[in-house]
């Protein structure tokens, strides 16, 4: 196992250490936008740890109350991120940062942990890692994201998936809408590629930013709420990354074209 330190990164030091993810962006829109979000959340609870010196990688995780997720987790701790990368994989350090939210889950006398998570989707938390960790699978819901738990005691109410479907603003027919979240820095990365791709596909492409937590739980179309593409009904995907790939453009494959080609942002 990897040696490595763990620091936290509070509202008094976040300038200086960054909060991991977009380092290189510095002073981008998707970064000063997050960084303004932690600020805020931060007073709500949230904590972000970054492994540091023989260790790459971060946990950010905030109280249910407050989760940035669309599901009900009162009196637990959700996990927003976990991300580890390079040679530090399989290593000890995810292990390592999880179990520093479950230890001040526990130190909280909270119900337990949960996290959104996936099976083998690049930017959402991996549901093997956290069963391997002592976690179990509540529940699944479309397009393949799952909700896990480690409960501290038998009889503590287990959270759960709210809402889903497309919310009321999505755009009908043929057009695109992408519901967003300040949560991660590379939303304006995505958005800038799906305008793109909607100027290439004559295909307008509509921009809906949740503000809220609130809002993440009642409209979201995907529990993971940060990034979600959707035509009508259908969830496309909920990660950034698929917004410049092939996997996105094949699931297009059938959009018509419409009379825009631009991004139109919903207030």
């Amino acid at each position: 196992m990897a040696k490595f330190d763990i620091i936290d990164v509070t509202e008094s030091n976040v300038d200086e250490t960054g909060f991991f993810c977009a380092a290189t962006k510095r002073g981008t829109l998707g970064y000063e936008a997050k960084l303004a979000w932690l600020k805020d959340r931060f007073r709500e609870g949230l904590r972000i740890k970054m492994a540091v010196g023989g260790g790459n990688g971060f946990i950010e995780y905030i109280p249910g109350e407050y989760a940035w997720r669309a599901v009900e987790a009162p009196g637990y701790m959700v996990v927003h991120c976990l991300w580890v990368v390079g040679r530090e994989k399989g290593r000890g350090c995810g292990t390592a940062l999880l179990e520093e939210c479950v230890r001040e889950a526990r130190d909280r006398k909270m119900h337990g942990v949960a996290a959104v998570t996936a099976i083998g989707e690049t930017g959402l938390c991996d549901t093997g890692f956290y069963l391997k960790n002592g976690f179990q699978l509540l529940n699944t819901c479309p397009p393949g994201v799952d909700l896990v738990t480690l409960k501290f005691h038998r009889r503590a109410p287990d959270p759960r998936f709210t809402g889903g479907g497309a919310a009321p603003d999505a755009a009908p027919g043929n057009d695109v809408t992408v519901f967003y979240t300040h949560q991660c820095p590379y939303v304006y990365d995505g958005l800038e590629q799906l305008g793109q791709m909607g100027d290439e596909r004559g295909m307008r492409v509509a921009a809906r930013n949740l503000a809220s937590a609130e809002e993440v739980r009642r409209e979201a179309p995907s529990p993971f709420g940060t990034f979600v593409v959707c035509r009508g009904d259908n969830v496309l995907t909920h990660l950034v990354h698929h917004s410049a790939t092939g996997k996105l453009r094949r699931r297009l494959q059938r959009a018509d074209p419409v009379v825009q080609n631009k991004l139109r942002v919903i207030s």
